[in-house]
C-alpha cells in the first residue's frame, strides 16, 4: 500500500514528541507529586511529634483542665489535623473521670478533684490492625484511609507509662494511652490532580507547537522540495523537459535538485538528438553495438530534378520545400510500420522488417507516389523515383569511437539504391526478391532485366503499379 513521506514523517514526528517529551513530562510530574506525599508525610510526623512530647509534658503535672485546654486549643488553630487521645482499650481519654479514680486508688488520697469539662468523640476499636499494632509494639504506625469522599494520613502515637508517672498510673502496664493525629490529604490530592492536569495540557500545548513548527519546517526544507523533484520527474517521463525543481537550499536537497536540472537539461538533449536518429538504431543501441545479419526490405526514395530546382529558388525556400516533402514521406513510412535509417541530401533510406516486410514497403511506395500525385501543386510539382529490394544486410555501427552511425551494409543495400536510381519520377521499381513474397497481390510491368556494377548477370526488375487488398 502506497503511503506518502508527509504521512511517515508526521508520524514519525508526532510519536517522537509524544514519547520524548511525555516521559520528561511525567517523570516530573509524577516526582512533583510523589515529593509533595512525602514532604506532607514527613512533616506530619514531624508535628506529631511536636503535638505528641507537648501532650506528654502537659500531662505530667496530672492537672486535667490543663491537658483539655491544650486540645481545644490544638482543635482550633488547625483545620486540617483531628487530634484524639484514646486510652488503651479505645475509648476517648478525659471523657470521663475513671483515669482519676485510677489515679486517686494508687495514691490512696484523693489528690485530683473530678474534672467540670470532659472531651467528646467516638471511641476506637482496640482491634483495629494499626491501633492494636501500636498499642502492642509501642511503636508510631501510620496509615493512609478513605472516608466519606476524602483522604486521610493517620498517625499513631503511643504515650508511654513512664517511671515517673507509674507512681500515679501503675505499673501493670506499657502504654498509657495512643495519641491520634490525623491529617486531611484531600487538598494534597486535589493539588496532585491539578499538577497531572496542567502537564498534561502543557504536554499536549508543546507537542502541538514543536509538531508545528517541525512540520512546517520539514515541509519548507524537505517535503516540498521532494515533491517539487517527483513533479519534475513526472513531466520528463511525459515529455515536458521545461520544468525545473527551483530548490533554493544549500543543502543535500539543494544539491540533489542541482542535479536533477542538470540530468533533465541531459535528458533534454539526448530527447532532441533522438529525432535525429532511427528507432531501429536506439533499439540495437540497447542490445549491442556488434553488427548482425538480418533480412530487411529496402526502401530508397530520391526527389527528380531536385538539383535544378534548388538553383531557382532562395535556400529558405529550397529547405522548406525539401522538409514537406521529406516529412509527409517519412510520415506515410512509418504509418506503414517502416523506419527511417537516414536522409541523405534529398534521398530516403526506410528500413522495413518482420514477416510482411515487402507488402508493408510496397504499400508504403504506392501511397508516397498517390499523395505526390494529388498535391503536385503543393508540393512545387516535385516527384520522387523509388526503388525497393529485400535481403539479407549486415546491421551494425559503422565508424569511429569518437563518431559512428548505425545503419546497414551489404550488396542488397547497394542494389537498392541502384533501383532508385532507375526510378523515374513517379515510378516504383522493386526487385525479383522483392516480387515474389507479394506476387499474388502485386500488379506490376515486366520484369525487366537491368545491368549492376558487380552484379556478374542481369537482375530482374519489376515495376509495381498497385496492390490488389
Amino acid at each position: 500500500m502506497f503511503q506518502t513521506i508527509t504521512r511517515k514523517v508526521t508520524a514519525i514526528i508526532l510519536v517522537s514528541l509524544i514519547l520524548g517529551i511525555g516521559l520528561v513530562v511525567f517523570y516530573f510530574a509524577y516526582g512533583q507529586n510523589r515529593t509533595l506525599y512525602m514532604s506532607t508525610e514527613q512533616n506530619l510526623h514531624q508535628q506529631g511529634e511536636i503535638l505528641y512530647q507537648s501532650i506528654k509534658n502537659a500531662m505530667l503535672p496530672g492537672e486535667a483542665p490543663l491537658v483539655l485546654s491544650l486540645f481545644n486549643d490544638l482543635q482550633t488553630v488547625s483545620s486540617m489535623f483531628d487530634i484524639t487521645l484514646y486510652r488503651r482499650n479505645g475509648d476517648i481519654a478525659f471523657s470521663d473521670d475513671s483515669t482519676i479514680e485510677i489515679v486517686n486508688a494508687n495514691l490512696k488520697e484523693d489528690r485530683f478533684q473530678p474534672k467540670i469539662l470532659m472531651l467528646s468523640g467516638e471511641p476506637i476499636d482496640p482491634q483495629e490492625p494499626h491501633f492494636a499494632q501500636s498499642v502492642a509494639t509501642a511503636a508510631t504506625t501510620s496509615f493512609q484511609h478513605a472516608e466519606h469522599a476524602r483522604t486521610y494520613l493517620t498517625s499513631y502515637h503511643p504515650l508511654l507509662n513512664l517511671p515517673k508517672c507509674s507512681g500515679c498510673h501503675g505499673s501493670s502496664h506499657t502504654i498509657r494511652g495512643v495519641i491520634a493525629i490525623r491529617l486531611n490529604m484531600t487538598p494534597i490530592f486535589t493539588q496532585a490532580k491539578r499538577n497531572i492536569v496542567i502537564a498534561i495540557l502543557l504536554f499536549i500545548g508543546i507537542v502541538f507547537l514543536l509538531f508545528l513548527m517541525l512540520s512546517i519546517f520539514l515541509k519548507r526544507t524537505v517535503i516540498s522540495p521532494i515533491q517539487r523533484i517527483g513533479f519534475v520527474a513526472d513531466q520528463v517521463t511525459k515529455g515536458n523537459f521545461k520544468e525545473r525543481t527551483n530548490i533554493n537550499s544549500h543543502d543535500e536537497i539543494g544539491e540533489l535538485g542541482d542535479k536533477i536540472n542538470t540530468m533533465v537539461g541531459g535528458l533534454y538533449e539526448r530527447f532532441a538528438l533522438a529525432k535525429y536518429v532511427s528507432s531501429s538504431t536506439l533499439t540495437a543501441l540497447r542490445h549491442s553495438e556488434k553488427g548482425t545479419r538480418t533480412a530487411i526490405a529496402l526502401l530508397f526514395s530520391d526527389i527528380r530534378g531536385f538539383t535544378s530546382f534548388s538553383e531557382k529558388l532562395e535556400p529558405e525556400a529550397v529547405v522548406e520545400s525539401l522538409n514537406k516533402i521529406l516529412t509527409i514521406q517519412t510520415d506515410i513510412i512509418q504509418r506503414h510500420g517502416g523506419d527511417i535509417d537516414k536522409y541523405v541530401g534529398d534521398e530516403i533510406v526506410a528500413l522495413f522488417t518482420g514477416k510482411d516486410k515487402e507488402k508493408h514497403a510496397c504499400r508504403a511506395a504506392l501511397d508516397i507516389q498517390t499523395y505526390i500525385m494529388l498535391y503536385q501543386e503543393e508540393l512545387t510539382r516535385l516527384n520522387v523515383g523509388i526503388g525497393i529490394n529485400t535481403g539479407e544486410v549486415v546491421l551494425g555501427r559503422i565508424g569511429s569511437e569518437k563518431r559512428a552511425d548505425f545503419t546497414v551494409i551489404g550488396d542488397h543495400v547497394n542494389f537498392a539504391s541502384r533501383l532508385c536510381s532507375e526510378a523515374k519520377g513517379g515510378t516504383i521499381i522493386i526487385s525479383h526478391s522483392t516480387y515474389q513474397p507479394i506476387r499474388h497481390i502485386a500488379e506490376v510491368t515486366g520484369p525487366s532485366e537491368i545491368r549492376v556494377k558487380g552484379k556478374e548477370h542481369s537482375q530482374k526488375v519489376y515495376m509495381l503499379t498497385s496492390l490488389r487488398n
